[in-house]
């Protein structure tokens, strides 16, 4: 059993993983070694469902979240002119829209689709409105990272997880190739295990010599930039990925302020290009924060000998559809169930989580690639990607069959992957990649009384919208700072 675990990185990823692995294992010796001269650029950061699970297995409370961390509600992503149409379209999972009927297709969406709504979401996600109970009906956040940064801290301080403030220079392996130890100018930190969490500087994971797959040639993004802008009144309750020449356009609401950002690829624009092309969005001068240059790929095998790598360091594809934190919860939670059978020199546990993990990044990559699979030609960005890009090998499998069928969730039936039967349906049909008349006959396929059901549903949906008791977003988030919230 592992007794000492040392963490490099005090970024999300490592105290994601601190927290979780202290709550199942609180006799662990667990140390998050941080550097503070790596800062944090925060702009705001946006979650999957995905963290809901993990703020009940660390027991995080919705309030302190809200207060502490400067959180807001995030129901989901709004993609303006994605087909170059000015119109949009929401990917927002709202647990009526994917129930799935017996037969395990998400019946109302379905339903929804053959009766050509414009939306595939209720219109209290449009309208950034939400209802009791609170604590329950939401399922994904936006964060100011500072904050949450420091309510982190505040959490893993509180039980008992130890911080060491250090440059880590070297690591030192023994002689059959394990961690021995971290070594910076002044210290040598040794443990049991290590998890690497140290962004894109792969420190451990670089010394283990760990093989990198680029995916650059399923994705298009190559650069990205980042900047603040003054909050309003009333905010979203969704990110926005606005569609631009050579890429897209994101704005993430915290309680303060705006995180705004451009991914693009410097194969078709400059920064200076690309900063002038966004300024014509905002009234005030923009002030990049960050900029940075990558490119889409993972970790082959994330956990080598006694190290996991966790986060940044072992993957990342691109801002779209904020998948970076919601696999990092993924592989802490895998890593923490795996832990209890690993031992020195017994491989077969690691090699199933890396088997599982590379799946998951390679479910990431599929989603991501499928929203660039637009009807946009109006510039050569657009027209590469319509013309130049890889696909991957399930987008190569799937996508004609899926224009025609009704994806499945026995078709994304792999452990701890991100996206599923339902993600891949919202941006279909938002899209316009469906062949509404197959599906129709698809779906009339089934028995008679499940569709009736299906269109009871949506008639209830409709006129549950229509309710009075909706609060506005910041309404909402003030009552639940308030002291009349009870979770």
């Amino acid at each position: 059993m592992i007794k000492s675990l040392t963490i490099l990185g005090g970024g999300t990823a490592g105290l994601i993983t601190a927290l979780i692995l202290k709550k199942w294992y609180p006799a662990m010796e667990i140390t998050v070694i941080e550097s503070s001269n790596i800062g944090i650029v925060g702009v705001g950061e946006g979650s999957t469902e995905h963290w809901s699970t993990f703020m009940k297995a660390v027991d995080i409370k919705l309030q302190d979240l809200i207060t502490e961390a400067g959180a807001t509600f995030k129901t989901g992503i709004k993609f303006e002119n994605w087909n170059g149409d000015g119109k949009f379209y929401m990917h927002s999972l709202h647990a009526n829209f994917t129930e799935p009927v017996p037969s395990g297709v998400p019946g109302i969406m379905i339903q929804m689709m053959i009766d050509g709504a414009e939306h595939l979401t209720p219109s209290s996600v449009l309208n950034s409105t939400h209802y009791f109970p609170l604590s329950t009906t939401v399922y994904q956040y936006h964060f100011d990272t500072f904050k949450l940064n420091n309510f982190f801290h505040k959490i893993c301080t509180e039980r008992g997880i130890n911080f060491v403030n250090d440059d880590i220079v070297d690591v030192t392996l023994d002689q059959d190739g394990y961690v021995k130890e971290l070594v910076s100018t002044t210290n040598k930190y040794s443990a049991d295990f290590f998890v690497d969490s140290s962004g894109f500087k792969k420190i451990i994971s670089s010394k283990l010599g760990l093989k990198w797959k680029d995916c650059k040639d399923y994705l298009p993004m190559n650069r990205a930039f980042a900047f603040p802008t003054e909050r309003t009144e009333e905010i979203p309750s969704h990110t926005l990925s606005r569609a631009l020449s050579s890429g897209w356009m994101w704005r993430i609401p915290t309680q303060d302020r705006y995180g705004n950002g451009y991914v693009f690829s410097d194969n078709f624009i400059n920064d200076d290009q690309a900063l002038d092309e966004i300024q014509k969005y905002y009234p005030s001068e923009i002030h990049v924060g960050k900029s940075f240059k990558f490119s889409a790929g993972y970790l082959e095998n994330p956990w080598t000998k006694n190290c996991v790598s966790i986060g940044l360091s072992a993957s990342f594809v691109e801002p779209l559809e904020a998948s970076s934190i919601g696999t990092s919860i993924q592989q802490a939670f895998g890593f923490g169930a795996a832990i209890l059978n690993w031992s020195k020199g017994k491989d077969k546990t690691s090699e199933t989580y890396n088997l599982h993990f590379r799946k998951v990044s390679e479910n990431i990559i599929d989603f991501v690639q499928l929203h660039y699979f637009t009807k946009r030609n109006d510039s050569p960005f657009w027209q590469a990607c319509k013309n130049e890009i890889t696909l991957t090998d399930f987008n190569k499998e799937t996508l004609e069959y899926f224009k025609h069928t009704i994806p499945l969730k026995s078709q994304f039936s792999q452990p701890f992957i991100l996206f599923s039967e339902a993600n891949w349906i919202q941006v279909m049909y938002g899209l316009g990649l469906f062949d509404i008349d197959s599906i129709s006959k698809i779906w009339m396929n089934q028995d008679e009384g499940l569709i009736l059901e299906a269109r009871n549903k949506v008639l209830d949906v409709a006129k549950y919208q229509t309710r009075d008791q909706f609060f506005h977003h910041r309404e909402a988030l003030n009552f639940i700072m308030s002291k009349n919230f009870n979770e």
